[in-house]
Order: C-alpha cells, then sequence, then structure tokens
C-alpha cells in the first residue's frame, strides 16, 4: 500500500512540472505539425503527414527535367518595355520646311548661289525659282535677264569703290542660272559694254568666262554720265537693270532716263558714296519703280 501511493505522488509531480507538452511543441510524444511560416520559408510544401517536402528535393526533379529535355530554355526575367520616344517620326508642314536654315546644312545642289552678305530682306524668296532671280548689293530682282550699267569714272577709285563694285558683279552674275542672260555696261564719258555687245548674254561657262576675263583689263578712268549706256541698256528690253554710280550726275540725266524709259522698266539703284549723286540716283529708281540703296565703305569695313 505504502508503494502505491508513492507511485501515485510521482506521477502526479511529473505532470505538474510539464503540462502542456516538452518544450519543442510534442505533446505526449508526438511532433507539432510546422506552421505556415515555417513552410514559406523554407519553399516547402505541405506533405500528407501535414509537414513539408524539403526543398532539395523540388530542385533536383526540376534538374532531371532540364537533363530529360535539352532544347527547352531556362526561365528568363521580363524584358522591360521600351522607353517611348518624345514625339516620334512626323510630316513636315509646309511652314517648318520654309523656316530658316543653315545653308551648311542644305543638300547639295540645293543652295541658292552664295550668300549675299549685303541682303537685309525679309522676303523669303524660296518661292521664286533661282532662274527667276537675282540680286546686286542685296537689292533682288525677279526675272531671266538683267543689264548691270556700273560706273568707272576716275573716282571709282577712292575708297576700293571700283574693287567692290567689281567684286559684286562677279557674284551676282556667277549665281546667275541657265536659261538666264545677263550684260554688263562700264560708263565714265562713254559708253563701255562688254566685247561683242552690247547683247545679252547666256548665263552658262563660256558667258561668265568672257565676263571675268573682260574685268581684268577695265579701270577706272574720266567723268561720270551714264546716259548713253542707260540707253544702250534700255534698248535691250531686260527685266530689270542695276545701276550703280559714286558720283553727281549731269543735268536733266534724271529727265532723259525717263523719256527714254517707256517700257518703265525697273532701274535699280546703288550708291557708292552717298554724296550729290544721291538725289539724281534715288529720283531714277522712284521713277521706274526701282529700289535704291546707298553702300559706302571700303574693303577694310564693308557697309
Amino acid at each position: 500500500m505504502t508503494c502505491l501511493h508513492g507511485l501515485i505522488l510521482a506521477c502526479t509531480l511529473g505532470w505538474q512540472a510539464d503540462p502542456k507538452g516538452s518544450a519543442d511543441g510534442s505533446k505526449d510524444g508526438v511532433p507539432a505539425p510546422a506552421s505556415p511560416t515555417a513552410r514559406k520559408a523554407d519553399g516547402g510544401k505541405p506533405d500528407e503527414r501535414g509537414g513539408t517536402a524539403a526543398a532539395p528535393e523540388a530542385s533536383k526533379d526540376r534538374d532531371a527535367k532540364d537533363r530529360a529535355n535539352p532544347t527547352s530554355k531556362p526561365a528568363t526575367a521580363a524584358k522591360p518595355a521600351a522607353r517611348k520616344l518624345g514625339g516620334g517620326p512626323h510630316v513636315l508642314s509646309r511652314s517648318e520646311m520654309q523656316k530658316a536654315r543653315s545653308p551648311f546644312l542644305e543638300m547639295p545642289g540645293l543652295s541658292q548661289g552664295p550668300v549675299d552678305r549685303y541682303s537685309t530682306e525679309t522676303t523669303d524668296w524660296r518661292d521664286v525659282p533661282p532662274w527667276r532671280q537675282t540680286s546686286f548689293f542685296g537689292l533682288r530682282a525677279q526675272g531671266r535677264f538683267f543689264v548691270y550699267v556700273i560706273d568707272c569714272s576716275e573716282s571709282m577709285i577712292d575708297e576700293d569703290r571700283f574693287a567692290r563694285a567689281t567684286m559684286e558683279v562677279r557674284r551676282s552674275v556667277l549665281a546667275l542660272r541657265p536659261p538666264q542672260q545677263f550684260e554688263v555696261i562700264f560708263f565714265n564719258e562713254e559708253s563701255m559694254p562688254m566685247p561683242g555687245g552690247p547683247k545679252p548674254r547666256p548665263a552658262d561657262t563660256q558667258g561668265k568666262g568672257q565676263l571675268l576675263t573682260w574685268l581684268r583689263i577695265v579701270e577706272p578712268d574720266g567723268g561720270t554720265d551714264p546716259r548713253a549706256a542707260l540707253r544702250q541698256a534700255l534698248s535691250l528690253r531686260p527685266e530689270a537693270i542695276f545701276l550703280l554710280s559714286d558720283g553727281a550726275l549731269p543735268d536733266g540725266t534724271v529727265e532723259a532716263v525717263a523719256h527714254t524709259n517707256t517700257r518703265r522698266i525697273p532701274i535699280h539703284c546703288v550708291d557708292m558714296s552717298g554724296g550729290e549723286g544721291g538725289d539724281h540716283l534715288r529720283r531714277i529708281a522712284r521713277d521706274s519703280g526701282g529700289q535704291y540703296a546707298i553702300r559706302e565703305g571700303s574693303l577694310q569695313g564693308k557697309r
């Protein structure tokens, strides 16, 4: 009887020491099931017993499948979406195409001749075909046939006027294109057209070459009287005349030119000195429907 009481007492003390089971969560010797958090941490899946399958086993299965099917491609990360470019290609409108551009951006053969350093016009001349226009010291004219009447009197030596005039004649004529035509007439007290003239000359290689050769032998001398030269120029019926001078014109020149110019051909006048001849040139331009410009200066300080 004493032994029975001792056994009961020992069992009672043992139950009170661990009433909720063992320290690892098992009860009565049965392991506790793994928590969902534990299953996510080790990457396993629940098995039939409520536990988890070991992650190395799943890795081995994938390796076996890869060896069985060598053509399969490993999974890759999704490619990032292509960045959308702002705007994208679009068709240029007429206004965008007509915006001013540097001549260095023009395609070869599309440039409309050398840049006119004297021009201050804002008119868009791109609507006029290159073979229907020209310019001289910034004064523009439309047409196919132009006559240049240039002062070669002695005073044109001053301030490089004659050198500047011949340089601009050369630039303007070289910019002409077939089927355009031209003629150049120098004057002092007399008229001096190009050899074989006065007549229309084609703006081709031969015609331009004749002009360049002739310009090398013309020298300023004598007085100033453009009437004979202007009569010859008007008789050719060009679409515009460029008259350049630096001095006072003889009395009655303005009236004589207006009387001869019955067809009212525009005479664009360039004043190289802004002196006494300026008023005469301004009136000739006004009466004929032409333009007037002062181009004072020298090769050391162009204006």
